[in-house]
């Protein structure tokens, strides 16, 4: 392990770490928890987190940004996987669990795969859509082992956030509003927001803003699009708003994050 993992640091995209060798503890959210080998460890975005008492550790650090998941899958579900590590007491799922052998096998040829196509001789046009199903088959599969092991377990909470992706993901742009999704269900937004703050640790009107706003990194660095034709595509009132929303998320007006962007692309 670098010598800095061992000093509290966050960053800005995902880690999903398996353990091959060595012991140690982790610290996130204040919270210590051991890791051994047959350990996986989830981090979410943001998230503060050290380790500690590193004696002889290897194993893989695989990391991803929202955006890149996102490109294809469910917003929503990512959430849901890394979830774990924030959900609240009563319904909490440690972020580091021991993985069976069958488990452990499964997670580590899965990452085996990611790792050789990524270090291909000849990358193709089709590498990042491999490595992001990949991905998503991973963390579907973390998903199923860590839902196995929560202390309590609401199913009917479980298959509401399932059709509620589905819900965003059709919807995302055309409704910005709390109420049309809460309305689908037929539940209060007070009830809804509930029931994301103890999944995700975050309201849905959060959920919805990070949505709109992985879209609009996306068109902006994708298209030719205006900032205004973006906004009016992502069914904002006004551009002064948009612009708004998206300085408030990335510290960068739409147009500075255009042009430091497209300066790093190939």
């Amino acid at each position: 392990m670098y010598p800095f993992f061992r000093k509290d640091h966050s960053y800005d995209f995902y880690s999903v770490i398996l353990f091959t060798e060595g012991k140690g503890t982790l610290k996130i959210n204040n919270e210590t928890y051991p890791v051994e080998p047959d350990t996986i460890s989830l981090i979410s975005q943001k998230q503060v987190h050290s380790f500690e008492g590193l004696g002889n550790v290897n194993g893989i650090v695989f990391f991803f940004c929202q955006d890149f998941f996102v490109e294809e899958f469910s917003f929503v579900r990512l959430l849901n996987v890394f979830s774990c590590t924030s959900r609240i007491t009563g319904n909490i799922c440690n972020p580091c669990i021991n993985l069976s052998s069958d488990e452990f096998d499964l997670i580590n040829s899965l990452l085996g795969s990611i790792i050789t196509e990524y270090e291909k001789t000849v990358i193709t046009e089709n590498s990042p859509v491999i490595i992001r199903s990949l991905l998503n088959i991973m963390l579907i599969r973390l998903s199923e082992m860590y839902n196995a092991r929560l202390i309590k377990h609401k199913k009917t909470e479980s298959v509401l956030m399932h059709e509620l992706s589905h819900l965003i993901d059709a919807y995302f742009i055309k409704e910005h509003n709390v109420t049309f999704y809460s309305s689908a269900f037929n539940i209060s937004d007070k009830h809804m927001n509930e029931i994301c703050r103890r999944y995700f640790n975050y309201g849905l009107k959060k959920i919805l803003t990070d949505r709109l706003m992985q879209e609009a990194r996306k068109l902006l660095l994708s298209t030719e699009f205006s900032v205004s034709e973006i906004s009016y595509k992502l069914n904002f009132d006004d551009d002064s708003y948009f612009n708004k929303v998206f300085s408030r998320q990335t510290g960068l007006t739409p147009k500075k994050f255009r042009d430091l962007h497209k300066k790093l692309l190939p």
